[in-house]
């Protein structure tokens, strides 16, 4: 073990080293990129907004023999962007200032291999790590196998996942020592929230926020890693996030005008089958407890408005609607870290979260509970 941590200290350590040897000294890049196999026409330079939100191409080059070249000035934070190839491909890339070096296959975008400034040389250094370790890990198996035998089903189901095990808690250990040594530049936060929000526990991913330099406190992944935070910290008994949201007429809902009353915030879509099958029970409940300082507030993760409209029609949903055509990316679904539809939040009058993810007959008896006891 302690070999492969000096393994990774010493990689970890030339990085650095190699990283620095060209200090970008201007706001501009130069993207230089090869394709190997067959390839015609062109490739764009796509923007993304926030991490796995929408996507624009804002320029584009012809591929010829092979070799592209994209130049312009750096966004003033280096985020990633991407390749994209005439079929849809994607080839993540750091956009900042100096020479970026990449080459990928024309069928496998996503393995390209990008190198020359100090972001891009540490997500290249990542790849090879994991490569390394995996390859590594599966020399062993095969060694192994020849040795032993493959053993019964059970005994290679009890393999596969020690080794599954294994690679995961390789790299999350190598992530972790990347973001410790490099918490001053942008791929620190990137990882963090690209590859490990899932692994560390809310107390783990505090810690290693508090460890990014404060230069990037007002990156654009830092401040997604802090709603992120924030979104695990939603819970029963925590103040419910306020929002403002457009109804059907284009009025705001804004949560905070129904303060004293319980609200259940119902997240569902037209697209949904579960919720709409859900829905009847949500109509029953509406008509027994409307008058009763109980309101609902439906939040759509529709994308098209006529869909959004129909389905609120024919399924009788008579409550507030709100919908923003954003799905998942909707600021009210992030601030509630809503994972799926349907889900239902329900907040009591002082603005908390009394429950979450209640339907059917068990939301109709803990909200008529509720009210019968405030009533009293």
């Amino acid at each position: 073990m302690k070999k492969w941590i000096a393994f990774g200290i010493g990689v970890l350590v030339a990085a650095n080293v190699f990283a620095q040897e060209q200090p970008e000294q201007t706001n501009k890049y130069e993207i230089n990129g090869g394709i190997s196999g067959e390839y015609q026409g062109k490739v764009y330079l796509v923007r993304e907004e926030r991490m796995h939100g929408p996507q624009t191409r804002i320029d584009s080059c012809e591929v010829t023999d092979g070799r592209f070249q994209f130049t312009g000035e750096a966004p003033q934070h280096s985020v990633i962007y991407f390749i994209q190839s005439k079929d849809g491909q994607l080839a993540p890339i750091f956009l900042e200032p100096g020479n970026i070096r990449t080459s990928m296959r024309a069928d496998y975008f996503l393995g390209a291999r990008s190198e020359g400034t100090i972001n891009n040389n540490l997500w290249r250094l990542h790849q090879m790590f994991y490569e390394y370790k995996k390859d590594s890990i599966r020399l062993a198996a095969v060694t192994d196998w020849k040795r032993f035998g493959q053993g019964t089903p059970e005994e290679q189901a009890k393999n596969f996942n020690h080794r599954t095990r294994l690679m995961n808690s390789t790299k999350l250990e190598m992530e972790k020592g990347m973001v410790k040594y490099y918490n001053d530049q942008a791929f620190a936060p990137f990882i963090l929230l690209f590859e490990m929000t899932g692994e560390l526990s809310l107390d783990e991913l505090k810690a290693f926020r508090a460890q990014l330099d404060s230069c990037l406190n007002d990156h654009p992944y830092t401040k997604e890693l802090d709603e992120v935070i924030a979104n695990k910290e939603f819970k029963v008994g925590c103040e419910a996030p306020d929002f403002n949201i457009k109804d059907m007429d284009g009025k705001e809902i804004a949560l905070k005008n129904y303060k004293g009353k319980y609200v259940l915030l119902d997240f569902w879509a037209s697209w949904c089958g579960p919720c709409r099958r859900e829905m009847p029970n949500l109509v029953k409940l509406y008509k027994e407890c409307k008058n009763k300082d109980f309101e609902i507030i439906g939040i759509s993760l529709d994308q098209k408005e006529a869909d959004w409209k129909k389905a609120v029609k024919t399924l009788g949903m008579t409550w507030p609607q709100g919908c923003d055509f954003l799905v998942w990316q909707s600021p009210v679904a992030r601030k509630y870290n809503l994972s799926a539809v349907p889900y239902t939040v329900l907040i009591n009058p002082e603005g908390r979260v009394e429950a979450l993810d209640l339907r059917g007959e068990e939301l109709s008896k803990t909200v008529k509970s509720l009210l019968n006891k405030k009533k009293k």
